[in-house]
Protein backbone atom coordinates (compact mmCIF):
# COMPACT_ATOMS: atom_id res chain seq x y z
CA UNK A 1 0.00 0.00 0.00
CA UNK A 2 1.04 3.16 -1.03
CA UNK A 3 1.57 5.30 2.27
CA UNK A 4 0.96 9.12 1.57
CA UNK A 5 -1.91 10.86 -0.13
CA UNK A 6 -1.33 9.56 -3.95
CA UNK A 7 -2.46 12.91 -5.04
CA UNK A 8 -3.24 16.18 -3.27
CA UNK A 9 -4.86 17.70 -5.88
CA UNK A 10 -8.57 16.98 -7.87
CA UNK A 11 -7.31 15.47 -10.85
CA UNK A 12 -10.81 14.77 -12.36
CA UNK A 13 -11.43 16.69 -14.99
CA UNK A 14 -14.41 17.05 -17.80
CA UNK A 15 -16.50 13.84 -17.89
CA UNK A 16 -13.64 11.81 -15.46
CA UNK A 17 -15.18 11.52 -12.32
CA UNK A 18 -13.62 10.92 -9.54
CA UNK A 19 -16.89 7.94 -8.09
CA UNK A 20 -19.86 7.50 -9.61
CA UNK A 21 -22.14 7.78 -6.01
CA UNK A 22 -24.66 9.81 -4.97
CA UNK A 23 -24.65 9.22 -1.35
CA UNK A 24 -24.44 11.77 1.08
CA UNK A 25 -24.94 12.20 4.85
CA UNK A 26 -27.49 14.88 5.61
CA UNK A 27 -26.97 14.94 9.12
CA UNK A 28 -24.83 13.74 12.08
CA UNK A 29 -25.58 10.81 14.28
CA UNK A 30 -23.39 12.17 17.29
CA UNK A 31 -25.62 10.69 20.11
CA UNK A 32 -27.90 13.78 20.51
CA UNK A 33 -30.84 12.26 18.82
CA UNK A 34 -29.66 13.23 15.34
CA UNK A 35 -29.99 10.55 12.40
CA UNK A 36 -27.78 9.56 9.35
CA UNK A 37 -29.73 10.15 6.00
CA UNK A 38 -28.69 8.68 2.96
CA UNK A 39 -29.97 9.88 -0.14
CA UNK A 40 -30.38 7.60 -3.29
CA UNK A 41 -32.38 6.08 -5.83
CA UNK A 42 -34.45 2.15 -4.92
CA UNK A 43 -32.28 -0.09 -6.96
CA UNK A 44 -35.85 -1.92 -7.68
CA UNK A 45 -36.15 1.58 -9.71
CA UNK A 46 -33.52 1.83 -11.50
CA UNK A 47 -33.29 -1.86 -12.51
CA UNK A 48 -36.99 -1.56 -14.06
CA UNK A 49 -35.71 1.95 -16.08
CA UNK A 50 -33.35 -0.04 -17.69
CA UNK A 51 -35.75 -2.84 -18.34
CA UNK A 52 -37.61 -0.58 -20.10
CA UNK A 53 -35.40 1.25 -22.06
CA UNK A 54 -33.61 -2.06 -23.31
CA UNK A 55 -37.30 -3.16 -24.33
CA UNK A 56 -38.04 -0.14 -25.91
CA UNK A 57 -34.48 -0.32 -27.56
CA UNK A 58 -33.54 3.30 -26.84
CA UNK A 59 -30.92 4.71 -28.37
CA UNK A 60 -27.55 3.55 -26.93
CA UNK A 61 -26.45 7.07 -24.52
CA UNK A 62 -29.59 6.77 -22.87
CA UNK A 63 -29.08 2.68 -22.43
CA UNK A 64 -25.47 3.32 -21.13
CA UNK A 65 -26.59 6.13 -18.66
CA UNK A 66 -29.50 3.67 -17.28
CA UNK A 67 -27.42 0.88 -16.86
CA UNK A 68 -24.57 3.12 -15.12
CA UNK A 69 -27.37 3.96 -12.91
CA UNK A 70 -28.20 0.55 -12.02
CA UNK A 71 -24.86 -0.58 -11.33
CA UNK A 72 -24.17 2.12 -9.23
CA UNK A 73 -27.11 1.19 -6.82
CA UNK A 74 -26.11 -2.25 -6.52
CA UNK A 75 -22.95 -1.19 -5.82
CA UNK A 76 -24.14 1.05 -2.76
CA UNK A 77 -26.89 -1.98 -1.58
CA UNK A 78 -23.66 -3.68 -1.45
CA UNK A 79 -24.07 -5.88 -4.14
CA UNK A 80 -20.78 -6.06 -5.89
CA UNK A 81 -21.19 -8.88 -8.06
CA UNK A 82 -24.39 -8.15 -9.20
CA UNK A 83 -22.81 -4.30 -10.24
CA UNK A 84 -20.26 -5.74 -12.02
CA UNK A 85 -22.28 -8.13 -14.16
CA UNK A 86 -24.91 -5.18 -15.34
CA UNK A 87 -21.51 -3.47 -16.56
CA UNK A 88 -20.46 -6.13 -18.01
CA UNK A 89 -23.87 -7.03 -19.85
CA UNK A 90 -24.20 -3.08 -21.03
CA UNK A 91 -20.16 -3.42 -22.37
CA UNK A 92 -21.37 -6.27 -24.50
CA UNK A 93 -24.41 -4.42 -25.94
CA UNK A 94 -22.43 -0.96 -26.03
CA UNK A 95 -18.92 -1.84 -27.45
CA UNK A 96 -19.96 -1.55 -31.02
CA UNK A 97 -20.42 2.61 -30.55
CA UNK A 98 -17.43 3.55 -29.03
CA UNK A 99 -16.40 5.11 -32.29
CA UNK A 100 -19.84 7.10 -32.08
CA UNK A 101 -19.80 7.44 -28.59
CA UNK A 102 -16.19 7.34 -27.35
CA UNK A 103 -17.22 9.49 -24.07
CA UNK A 104 -20.02 7.38 -22.82
CA UNK A 105 -18.49 3.94 -23.42
CA UNK A 106 -15.46 5.40 -22.20
CA UNK A 107 -17.20 6.30 -18.89
CA UNK A 108 -18.96 2.75 -18.88
CA UNK A 109 -15.74 0.97 -18.92
CA UNK A 110 -13.95 2.87 -16.36
CA UNK A 111 -17.19 2.35 -14.20
CA UNK A 112 -16.65 -1.53 -15.17
CA UNK A 113 -13.19 -1.27 -14.00
CA UNK A 114 -13.90 0.20 -10.86
CA UNK A 115 -16.23 -2.88 -9.89
CA UNK A 116 -13.95 -5.31 -10.86
CA UNK A 117 -11.47 -3.46 -8.68
CA UNK A 118 -13.87 -4.08 -5.56
CA UNK A 119 -14.92 -7.58 -6.71
CA UNK A 120 -10.94 -8.64 -6.45
CA UNK A 121 -10.39 -8.68 -10.45
CA UNK A 122 -7.32 -6.57 -10.51
CA UNK A 123 -5.82 -7.85 -13.25
CA UNK A 124 -8.94 -7.02 -15.50
CA UNK A 125 -9.50 -3.73 -14.16
CA UNK A 126 -6.17 -2.90 -15.19
CA UNK A 127 -6.75 -3.77 -18.40
CA UNK A 128 -10.81 -2.75 -18.89
CA UNK A 129 -8.85 1.09 -18.36
CA UNK A 130 -6.99 0.20 -21.09
CA UNK A 131 -9.80 -0.45 -22.88
CA UNK A 132 -11.47 2.67 -21.42
CA UNK A 133 -8.12 4.77 -23.16
CA UNK A 134 -8.57 3.01 -26.36
CA UNK A 135 -12.49 3.39 -26.76
CA UNK A 136 -11.43 7.62 -26.15
CA UNK A 137 -8.83 7.44 -28.67
CA UNK A 138 -11.13 5.73 -31.38
CA UNK A 139 -13.39 8.88 -31.19
CA UNK A 140 -11.16 11.70 -30.23
CA UNK A 141 -8.83 13.90 -31.27
CA UNK A 142 -5.52 12.77 -29.76
CA UNK A 143 -4.60 15.76 -27.62
CA UNK A 144 -8.34 15.83 -25.76
CA UNK A 145 -7.61 15.95 -22.23
CA UNK A 146 -10.11 13.47 -21.56
CA UNK A 147 -7.40 11.19 -23.02
CA UNK A 148 -4.59 12.36 -21.02
CA UNK A 149 -6.32 12.11 -17.87
CA UNK A 150 -7.55 7.83 -18.96
CA UNK A 151 -4.04 6.96 -19.84
CA UNK A 152 -3.02 8.37 -16.10
CA UNK A 153 -5.71 6.16 -14.94
CA UNK A 154 -3.97 3.45 -16.35
CA UNK A 155 -0.96 4.15 -15.22
CA UNK A 156 -2.42 4.75 -11.63
CA UNK A 157 -3.90 1.31 -12.22
CA UNK A 158 0.26 -0.34 -12.56
CA UNK A 159 0.75 1.64 -9.40
CA UNK A 160 -1.18 0.22 -6.98
CA UNK A 161 -0.31 -3.27 -8.74
CA UNK A 162 3.07 -2.04 -7.40
CA UNK A 163 3.98 -2.24 -11.03
CA UNK A 164 6.22 1.11 -10.20
CA UNK A 165 8.25 1.60 -13.41
CA UNK A 166 5.24 1.01 -15.64
CA UNK A 167 3.42 3.48 -13.31
CA UNK A 168 6.15 5.81 -13.84
CA UNK A 169 6.74 5.49 -17.38
CA UNK A 170 2.93 6.12 -18.50
CA UNK A 171 2.77 9.45 -16.06
CA UNK A 172 6.07 10.77 -18.45
CA UNK A 173 4.48 9.77 -21.72
CA UNK A 174 1.63 12.06 -20.30
CA UNK A 175 3.60 14.71 -19.04
CA UNK A 176 5.31 14.96 -22.78
CA UNK A 177 2.36 14.90 -24.78
CA UNK A 178 0.21 17.34 -22.67
CA UNK A 179 3.14 19.65 -22.79
CA UNK A 180 3.46 19.34 -26.59
CA UNK A 181 -0.43 20.05 -26.84
CA UNK A 182 -0.26 22.94 -24.49
CA UNK A 183 -2.29 21.30 -21.54
CA UNK A 184 -0.15 22.68 -18.91
CA UNK A 185 -2.47 21.59 -15.92
CA UNK A 186 -2.64 17.81 -17.29
CA UNK A 187 1.36 18.00 -17.41
CA UNK A 188 0.79 19.00 -13.72
CA UNK A 189 -1.05 15.91 -12.98
CA UNK A 190 1.29 13.65 -14.54
CA UNK A 191 4.38 14.98 -12.76
CA UNK A 192 2.88 15.38 -9.48
CA UNK A 193 1.58 11.49 -9.78
CA UNK A 194 5.39 10.43 -10.05
CA UNK A 195 6.80 12.97 -7.31
CA UNK A 196 3.87 11.12 -5.36
CA UNK A 197 5.17 7.37 -6.31
CA UNK A 198 8.14 8.43 -5.72
CA UNK A 199 7.80 10.12 -1.96
CA UNK A 200 5.85 7.72 -1.03
CA UNK A 201 8.05 4.64 -1.87
CA UNK A 202 10.75 6.01 -0.38
CA UNK A 203 10.52 6.22 3.48
CA UNK A 204 9.97 2.34 2.80
CA UNK A 205 12.76 1.65 0.46
CA UNK A 206 15.80 4.28 1.09
CA UNK A 207 17.12 3.56 -2.19
CA UNK A 208 14.28 5.32 -4.13
CA UNK A 209 15.06 8.69 -1.85
CA UNK A 210 17.51 10.40 -4.27
CA UNK A 211 14.75 9.58 -6.91
CA UNK A 212 12.17 11.38 -4.97
CA UNK A 213 13.71 14.30 -4.33
CA UNK A 214 14.24 14.64 -8.08
CA UNK A 215 10.61 13.83 -8.87
CA UNK A 216 9.91 16.96 -6.84
CA UNK A 217 12.78 19.62 -8.26
CA UNK A 218 11.35 18.82 -11.76
CA UNK A 219 7.99 20.29 -10.50
CA UNK A 220 10.09 22.34 -8.97
CA UNK A 221 11.35 23.98 -11.69
CA UNK A 222 8.85 24.38 -14.02
CA UNK A 223 7.83 27.85 -14.27
CA UNK A 224 4.29 28.46 -15.69
CA UNK A 225 2.17 30.42 -13.99
CA UNK A 226 -0.96 27.27 -14.02
CA UNK A 227 1.61 24.99 -12.37
CA UNK A 228 1.59 26.91 -9.45
CA UNK A 229 -0.74 24.90 -7.35
CA UNK A 230 1.33 21.70 -8.14
CA UNK A 231 4.41 23.73 -7.16
CA UNK A 232 2.76 24.72 -3.75
CA UNK A 233 1.93 21.25 -3.20
CA UNK A 234 5.34 19.57 -3.73
CA UNK A 235 5.96 21.27 -0.07
CA UNK A 236 3.77 18.39 1.19
CA UNK A 237 5.40 15.47 -0.39
CA UNK A 238 8.66 16.68 0.52
CA UNK A 239 7.72 16.65 4.09
CA UNK A 240 6.85 13.18 3.88
CA UNK A 241 10.83 12.50 3.09
CA UNK A 242 11.45 13.89 6.74
CA UNK A 243 12.01 11.62 9.40
CA UNK A 244 10.64 7.76 9.12
CA UNK A 245 7.67 5.97 10.38
CA UNK A 246 4.26 5.85 8.54
CA UNK A 247 3.66 9.16 10.12
CA UNK A 248 6.83 10.85 9.17
CA UNK A 249 6.14 14.65 7.95
CA UNK A 250 2.91 15.23 9.74
CA UNK A 251 4.53 18.07 11.86
CA UNK A 252 6.50 19.58 9.08
CA UNK A 253 3.06 19.03 6.94
CA UNK A 254 1.38 21.09 10.05
CA UNK A 255 4.12 23.71 9.66
CA UNK A 256 3.63 24.45 5.95
CA UNK A 257 -0.21 23.62 5.98
CA UNK A 258 -1.27 27.48 5.99
CA UNK A 259 -3.39 28.71 2.65
CA UNK A 260 -6.83 28.53 3.39
CA UNK A 261 -9.40 26.88 0.54
CA UNK A 262 -12.88 26.48 -0.12
CA UNK A 263 -12.92 22.90 -0.76
CA UNK A 264 -11.60 20.01 1.34
CA UNK A 265 -8.02 19.17 0.09
CA UNK A 266 -6.88 15.96 1.60
CA UNK A 267 -2.49 16.74 1.97
CA UNK A 268 -2.01 13.75 4.47
CA UNK A 269 -3.50 10.28 4.89
CA UNK A 270 -1.41 7.64 6.93
CA UNK A 271 -1.82 3.97 5.71
CA UNK A 272 -4.36 1.12 6.88
CA UNK A 273 -2.04 -1.57 7.62
CA UNK A 274 -4.21 -4.70 7.92
CA UNK A 275 -0.83 -6.51 9.02
CA UNK A 276 -1.63 -6.57 13.10
CA UNK A 277 -5.49 -7.19 12.04
CA UNK A 278 -4.68 -10.38 10.51
CA UNK A 279 -2.02 -11.54 13.06
CA UNK A 280 -4.90 -11.01 15.76
CA UNK A 281 -7.80 -12.38 13.54
CA UNK A 282 -6.74 -16.50 13.73
CA UNK A 283 -9.80 -17.15 10.88
CA UNK A 284 -8.20 -15.08 8.73
CA UNK A 285 -4.54 -16.33 9.16
CA UNK A 286 -5.46 -19.68 9.23
CA UNK A 287 -7.76 -19.38 5.79
CA UNK A 288 -5.44 -20.78 2.92
CA UNK A 289 -7.39 -18.04 0.66
CA UNK A 290 -9.66 -15.01 1.03
CA UNK A 291 -13.62 -14.27 0.75
CA UNK A 292 -15.71 -13.49 -2.25
CA UNK A 293 -18.57 -12.16 -0.54
CA UNK A 294 -17.53 -8.11 0.12
CA UNK A 295 -17.49 -6.33 2.94
CA UNK A 296 -18.02 -2.92 3.05
CA UNK A 297 -18.36 0.12 4.99
CA UNK A 298 -19.80 3.60 4.49
CA UNK A 299 -17.75 6.07 6.36
CA UNK A 300 -18.89 10.03 7.16
CA UNK A 301 -16.93 12.70 8.83
CA UNK A 302 -16.32 16.09 8.56
CA UNK A 303 -12.99 18.37 7.46
CA UNK A 304 -12.72 20.83 10.40
CA UNK A 305 -11.71 24.56 9.77
CA UNK A 306 -8.71 23.67 10.64
CA UNK A 307 -7.98 20.85 8.19
CA UNK A 308 -8.39 18.06 10.61
CA UNK A 309 -11.10 15.55 10.57
CA UNK A 310 -14.03 14.75 13.39
CA UNK A 311 -17.40 13.56 14.21
CA UNK A 312 -16.99 10.11 12.42
CA UNK A 313 -19.52 8.31 11.92
CA UNK A 314 -20.44 4.77 10.31
CA UNK A 315 -23.51 5.47 8.53
CA UNK A 316 -23.94 1.83 6.72
CA UNK A 317 -21.73 -1.67 6.45
CA UNK A 318 -22.45 -4.59 5.49
CA UNK A 319 -23.53 -7.39 7.92
CA UNK A 320 -20.89 -9.61 7.80
CA UNK A 321 -18.24 -6.60 7.89
CA UNK A 322 -15.23 -7.36 11.34
CA UNK A 323 -14.32 -4.84 13.77
CA UNK A 324 -11.32 -5.33 13.76
CA UNK A 325 -10.16 -3.56 10.24
CA UNK A 326 -13.14 -0.60 10.54
CA UNK A 327 -11.25 0.31 13.59
CA UNK A 328 -8.11 0.58 11.80
CA UNK A 329 -9.91 2.66 9.04
CA UNK A 330 -11.66 5.04 11.75
CA UNK A 331 -7.78 5.32 13.71
CA UNK A 332 -6.52 6.30 10.01
CA UNK A 333 -9.15 8.88 9.58
CA UNK A 334 -8.75 10.69 12.38
CA UNK A 335 -5.18 11.17 11.62
CA UNK A 336 -5.81 13.18 8.09
CA UNK A 337 -4.98 16.46 7.53
CA UNK A 338 -6.63 19.03 4.90
CA UNK A 339 -6.17 22.33 3.75
CA UNK A 340 -7.30 24.77 6.29
CA UNK A 341 -10.83 26.05 5.01
CA UNK A 342 -12.20 29.83 4.52
CA UNK A 343 -14.57 29.70 7.22
CA UNK A 344 -14.65 30.73 10.85
CA UNK A 345 -13.26 28.30 13.98
CA UNK A 346 -16.56 27.87 14.95
CA UNK A 347 -17.83 26.15 12.14
CA UNK A 348 -19.21 22.74 11.68
CA UNK A 349 -16.72 22.33 8.94
CA UNK A 350 -17.14 20.16 5.30
CA UNK A 351 -19.42 16.53 5.85
CA UNK A 352 -17.56 13.97 3.40
CA UNK A 353 -18.71 10.67 3.25
CA UNK A 354 -16.47 7.58 1.83
CA UNK A 355 -17.17 3.93 0.78
CA UNK A 356 -14.68 1.28 2.37
CA UNK A 357 -14.53 -2.41 1.26
CA UNK A 358 -11.49 -4.90 2.14
CA UNK A 359 -10.75 -7.08 -0.96
CA UNK A 360 -9.03 -10.08 -1.49
CA UNK A 361 -7.63 -10.14 -4.72
CA UNK A 362 -8.03 -13.25 -7.61
CA UNK A 363 -4.81 -14.32 -8.13
CA UNK A 364 -2.57 -17.58 -9.78
CA UNK A 365 -1.92 -20.27 -7.39
CA UNK A 366 1.56 -20.73 -7.08
CA UNK A 367 2.58 -23.81 -9.68
CA UNK A 368 -0.74 -24.34 -10.98
CA UNK A 369 -3.10 -22.08 -13.34
CA UNK A 370 -5.91 -22.17 -10.98
CA UNK A 371 -6.80 -18.77 -9.56
CA UNK A 372 -8.05 -18.59 -5.92
CA UNK A 373 -8.72 -15.41 -3.81
CA UNK A 374 -5.38 -14.18 -1.94
CA UNK A 375 -4.97 -14.59 1.98
CA UNK A 376 -3.52 -11.11 1.83
CA UNK A 377 -6.39 -8.53 2.15
CA UNK A 378 -6.47 -4.84 1.03
CA UNK A 379 -8.74 -1.80 1.08
CA UNK A 380 -10.24 0.41 -1.86
CA UNK A 381 -11.73 3.42 -1.07
CA UNK A 382 -14.19 5.33 -2.60
CA UNK A 383 -15.57 8.95 -2.48
CA UNK A 384 -19.20 8.92 -1.90
CA UNK A 385 -19.63 12.85 -1.23
CA UNK A 386 -21.80 14.74 -3.15
CA UNK A 387 -20.52 17.83 -3.95
CA UNK A 388 -22.30 21.10 -4.11
CA UNK A 389 -24.33 21.90 -7.26
CA UNK A 390 -23.67 18.14 -7.84
CA UNK A 391 -27.28 16.40 -9.14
Amino acid sequence: MIPFAFVLLQAAVSSQAAAPAPVAPAHSADGEGKTIVVVGRRVEDSARALAACIARQCPPKEEIDASLAYAEDQFLAGDYPEARRTLAKARGRNMRYKRELPVEVGDLLRASGRMLAVNGQRDAARITAIDSLDALKSGLPSTDRRIFIQRLAVGDAFAKEGRFIAARDVYNKVANQAAAAGDVRVKGYALFRIAGLYTSIAPLVPAYRQTAFDSLRRIDETTEPDLAPFRDAAKFLRCRLQGTGVNAGRDCIAATNTDRVSKAELIYAPPIDLNNWRQENPSTVARLHGEATPQWADVAFRVAPDGTVRDIDTVRTSTNVDAGWMKLVTDALGERRYRPLQRAPSDEGLRRIERYSIVYDVVSMKGTRIRARSSVPHIEILDLTVEPGMS
